[in-house]
Formats: C-alpha cells, sequence, structure tokens
C-alpha cells in the first residue's frame, strides 16, 4: 500500500497534539491489520468521535497499532439532531442504528411507549455500540453518536435539550418539504412504534411543544420514518 495513501478512517482517542503518538483500541487496530493491511509508514485519517479529524502515521503494524499525530482539524457541532423512538417489529432496530449514525445524528433514545417496550431489544447496547462505530468509519464523520438506555417517554422529555426544537412524524402533519428545522442548537425527532403512540402519548407531545411532520404519502415503519427524519434534518441544515 503507497505511503501516501488514507486507508481508512478510525476511531482514536487522544487526539491532542502534532507530533504526539497515540495508540489505537484492540478494535480498531483490528481493523486496520486484517481489514485495511496497513504497514509502517502509512498514513491514515482519523477521529475522535468528538470533531476533530486528524491524519495519522502508522509506526507499528502490530496490535495495538501506535500510529503519529501529523495534522489536526477541530470542528464544534453546531447542530444536534436527537431521535426518540419507539420499537420497531423484529430486529429492525440494528439496520436504523446503523443508518442514523451514518447520517450523523448526535443521539438515539429508544423510548418504552404504552403500545411497545424495548424489552429485550434494549439490551443489545453493546452490538449498537459497534453497529454506529462502524457507521462512522463507513460515512468518514466527526462525530460519534450517542447511544442512550431505553426509557420511558416521560424521562425521555424531561431530559430534552433546554430549548430544543422538537418534530413528531405523523401523517397529519405539515408535508416535509415545505418545513426547516433550524440551523443551530437542538433539533429532535419524536417516532412512535410500529404500532403508533397512544393518544395519550400524542397529548403528552403536544403539549411540550412538538410540531407535526409528514415524511411521506404512505405509510412509514418506524425504523424509515426515523431514518427518513433523521435524512431530512441532515439534508435541511447541512450538517454539521
Amino acid at each position: 500500500m503507497p505511503t501516501e495513501s488514507a486507508p481508512s478512517h478510525v476511531i482514536v482517542s487522544g487526539l491532542e497534539s502534532v507530533g504526539a503518538t497515540v495508540s489505537l483500541s484492540p478494535e480498531e487496530s483490528h481493523y486496520l491489520l486484517r481489514v485495511c493491511r496497513v504497514r509502517a509508514g502509512d498514513r491514515v485519517i482519523a477521529t475522535d468521535g468528538l470533531g476533530t479529524r486528524s491524519t495519522v502515521r502508522v509506526l507499528e503494524a502490530r496490535s495495538p497499532v501506535t500510529a503519529e499525530i501529523e495534522s489536526l482539524d477541530r470542528q464544534v457541532r453546531r447542530c444536534e439532531a436527537w431521535v426518540m423512538c419507539g420499537v420497531p417489529e423484529g430486529e429492525r432496530a440494528d439496520w436504523m442504528v446503523e443508518k442514523l449514525a451514518e447520517l450523523g445524528v448526535a443521539a438515539f433514545q429508544p423510548i418504552d411507549c404504552d403500545r411497545g417496550g424495548w424489552g429485550r431489544a434494549g439490551l443489545r447496547m453493546d452490538r449498537w455500540q459497534r453497529l454506529a462505530r462502524a457507521a462512522l468509519r463507513q460515512s468518514q464523520g466527526r462525530f460519534a453518536m450517542e447511544l442512550r438506555p431505553p426509557t420511558s417517554i416521560d424521562a425521555a422529555l424531561d431530559a430534552l435539550a433546554e430549548g430544543a426544537e422538537c418534530w413528531l412524524a405523523a401523517p397529519s402533519g405539515a408535508a416535509a418539504c415545505t418545513c426547516r428545522p433550524r440551523a443551530e442548537g437542538v433539533v429532535t425527532g419524536a417516532v412512535g412504534p410500529s404500532s403508533g403512540f397512544a393518544p395519550r402519548e400524542l397529548r403528552i407531545l403536544e403539549s411540550r411543544g412538538f410540531t407535526a411532520i409528514s415524511l411521506s404519502t404512505s405509510r412509514l415503519r418506524t425504523e424509515t420514518a426515523a431514518l427518513a427524519w433523521s435524512a431530512w434534518w441532515a439534508a435541511s441544515t447541512g450538517f454539521p
């Protein structure tokens, strides 16, 4: 592999100063050694998941891989998307988590609803973390998605960022093409479970200032609605 190539996009903590040496985690080392087959001297693009992107040069191509930081570029996240989501059918949440991470969603909050709770599906956090990390590599993003444990809709609403702009995915809402999220701060999207939000939950969301938005002329599955809302947000705000 040519020395000047950037064979991969990896996640590395401690990207603090040019000239410093970093040691990659076992997972990232395995990825570079077994998938990308890096050699000493190869240059790799790295992110810390917190907004820093760096070029690092591999010093030792053995586990753990060590590398020298050659350049740093830091960005501050000006707009964050949070997704509050009821449980989809089957194991569709795995796919959903992966795609939301690719789109740059800042936080994924599973919510237990009257018509469906996460139950054992909420125990897949370790797998979701791996999927989100892989999605960050693939998308070559700067920011990792925060994965939160399932909670009640009331607790999720209490944890909303102060002043967050709030949207509710609902067929009765205004067409997405006529809506636009703000380009700064936290923007939250709420998506119901496969059976939809109960009337009680809809009243709560309305009382908390959620604006209904229609994402399609057809009825969407939970995971599709979450993806459609996130894609609408990303395209509208020009993230990050």
